[in-house]
C-alpha cells in the first residue's frame, strides 16, 4: 500500500508541471503553422468546426485548462489545444510561458491526491480522486489505509461535498458520504476477529490553492460505524494533504 501511495504521489507531481495558457483580455493571436483545427468543445472527442490557416489572426474568448477557446475573422468560434501554440505569436511575440488563473481552480473538473493524518492514534494514509459537477458540488472517491499498534484499517469511501464559497482565497467545504471499513487486529488470540463495518460519515475542511495545479487540503472527519454489536463506534479522522487538478 505504502509502495503504491509512493508512485502516485510521484504521478501526480508530474501531472503538475503541465503548463497551461493564461490569456489576458480578449487578446489577438496569430497562427505561425501551417493551420490549426478549431473543435466543437474543449476536448479532443469534439468534431473539428473549422480550420484557421497560416497567418490569420484570432481573438481569444475562454480558457479550460490546456483548452482555448477563439473567434476566426468569420466569426466561427471553436476550441484548440495549448500545444498548437507553438506556432503562434501575440504582438509579435511568442507565447512561452504560462499559468492557470484563479477562473482555472474554480472552474478545475478532475482532481486527485494523496493525504496523511490520524485515525483514532493510528497512522492514516489516504488516495483520493474527485469530479466537479459545478464549482459548489462534487464528488470523490477515496481508499485509506490506517497502520495502528493494536489493528489495521482498510478504509473505501464516496462522498459528496459542497464548496459553498468557491472563490474565496482560502475554500470552505462540507461533505457527507458512506463507505467500508475493515478491520485486522495483530493478536492471534481466540477472542480477536477480523470486522467489516459499514460507515456514515460528515467531514469539514478547507481548501487552498498553492501554485500551478497543486491545492492544499485539511479535512476533519467523523464517521459512524455500523456493527453487529450492541453500540456503534465513533471514529474521528484528521488528515492533511495535497491535490492537482487537470
Amino acid at each position: 500500500m505504502l509502495t503504491t501511495i509512493r508512485n502516485i504521489c510521484l504521478l501526480l507531481t508530474l501531472l503538475c508541471l503541465s503548463p497551461i495558457l493564461q490569456a489576458n483580455d480578449n487578446p489577438n493571436l496569430r497562427i505561425e503553422v501551417p493551420f490549426v483545427e478549431l473543435r466543437s468543445g474543449p476536448s479532443a472527442g469534439y468534431p473539428v468546426v473549422s480550420v484557421i490557416e497560416k497567418n490569420e489572426i484570432v481573438s481569444v474568448l475562454l480558457k479550460r485548462t490546456a483548452w482555448i477557446k477563439v473567434k476566426d475573422k468569420r466569426g466561427i468560434e471553436g476550441w484548440f489545444h495549448e500545444d498548437d501554440l507553438l506556432g503562434l505569436s501575440q504582438n509579435g511575440q511568442a507565447i512561452n510561458t504560462t499559468q492557470i488563473t484563479e477562473q482555472d481552480v474554480i472552474n478545475r473538473q478532475f482532481e486527485a491526491g494523496v493525504m496523511y493524518g490520524d485515525l483514532e492514534g493510528a497512522n492514516f494514509y489516504n488516495l483520493f480522486a474527485g469530479y466537479a459537477f459545478t464549482p459548489v458540488f462534487s464528488a470523490e472517491l477515496s481508499a485509506g489505509k490506517a497502520l495502528g499498534s493494536i489493528s489495521d484499517s482498510d478504509v473505501f469511501e464516496v462522498m459528496l461535498l459542497s464548496h459553498p464559497i468557491p472563490d474565496w482565497l482560502v475554500v470552505p467545504y462540507l461533505g457527507v458520504g458512506a463507505g467500508v471499513i475493515n478491520t485486522e487486529p495483530h493478536s492471534v488470540l481466540a477472542d480477536t476477529e477480523s470486522r467489516r463495518s459499514t460507515l456514515m460519515s460528515a467531514a469539514a475542511g478547507v481548501k487552498y490553492h498553492l501554485a500551478r495545479n497543486f491545492i492544499l487540503r485539511a479535512e476533519y472527519k467523523l464517521s459512524i460505524a455500523l456493527t453487529d454489536r450492541d453500540e456503534n463506534e465513533e471514529i474521528q479522522t484528521w488528515k492533511i494533504g495535497f491535490s492537482v487538478f487537470f
